[in-house]
């Protein structure tokens, strides 16, 4: 079932705030357009990851353009397929990825770590009681773009347990970017509706410009070694970088029994 769209009244500010538990509950009532949690990870952490991540190599969504290189399982690459399928390649994925952190660090553990701290809530990895385990945690490479689109599971992937969120939102781990154009994030004070779809571009998952028509903008300039959390259900868009931009990134969902999930 849909959520209603949050308050798309003017945000708080166009600043990224802090990462504690009023913020929090200021960004799922989309009040404010961004947290952050800064100096989360070392430079020496995140070129530990970057080195593994590189070894091991990364692969390009399927018919995604521009395209985006990542290592991992993601629900948007399953959409309309048999959800074991997603499953099965989630626990592969799990394998890789504890082999990439192992150099380094979880950025997984110490994110949901930091967010029940922040919010007092319970946070866990999102689970299927008939499939399994979610995969969380891409490592992801986005420099040439994005397409402006949302992620929404009620939306995008009705038929999936992660559908029954009501907030979603996205973190990003920023470990390696261009010093002098890192590609910024774009996000939109527009919340998607069902009505939004008559904006839906053919054969992508973007939607045209219309849709933002008039709506307050964000942009997110990201920093090495920071995290940012923005709601996925307003639509954004991230630029183009000028070199590797390399994330760690999930989504981040909002239960009606106070849980908080994660997936990708």
């Amino acid at each position: 079932m849909l959520s209603l769209a949050p308050r798309s009244s003017s945000w708080d500010g166009l600043a990224a705030k802090e990462l504690d538990q009023n913020s929090w509950q200021q960004l799922i009532r989309n009040e404010i357009p961004a947290v952050v949690i800064r100096g989360f990870a070392t430079p020496d952490e995140c070129s530990r990851l970057v080195e593994r991540a590189q070894v091991i190599g990364f692969e390009t969504y399927k018919n995604v353009v521009p395209p985006i290189d990542r290592i991992g399982a993601t629900v948007f690459e399953h959409n309309g397929s048999d959800v074991s399928a997603y499953f099965g390649r989630a626990e592969q994925c799990r394998a890789i990825q504890g082999e990439i952190f192992s150099q380094s660090f979880s950025p997984l553990d110490r994110l949901m770590s930091r967010l029940r701290q922040a919010t007092g809530s319970p946070v866990q990895i999102a689970a299927d009681p008939a499939h399994g385990t979610y995969c969380a945690g891409l490592i992801r490479r986005i420099e040439n773009g994005t397409l402006l689109h949302i992620d929404y599971a009620p939306a995008e992937q009705p038929g999936w347990w992660v559908a029954q969120i009501e907030a979603q939102l996205a973190w990003n781990l920023y470990l390696e970017l261009d010093p002098e154009n890192p590609g910024k994030t774009y996000v939109y004070n527009r919340a998607w509706t069902p009505e939004d779809d008559i904006y839906k571009l053919p054969g992508t998952y973007g939607y045209s410009r219309p849709v933002v028509e008039g709506a307050e903008k964000y942009t997110l300039q990201p920093t090495m070694g920071d995290v940012y959390i923005f709601s996925t259900r307003n639509f954004h868009e991230v630029d183009s970088s000028a070199g590797h931009r390399t994330t760690v990134t999930s989504a981040i969902g909002t239960l009606p029994d106070g849980r908080i999930v994660l997936w990708s």
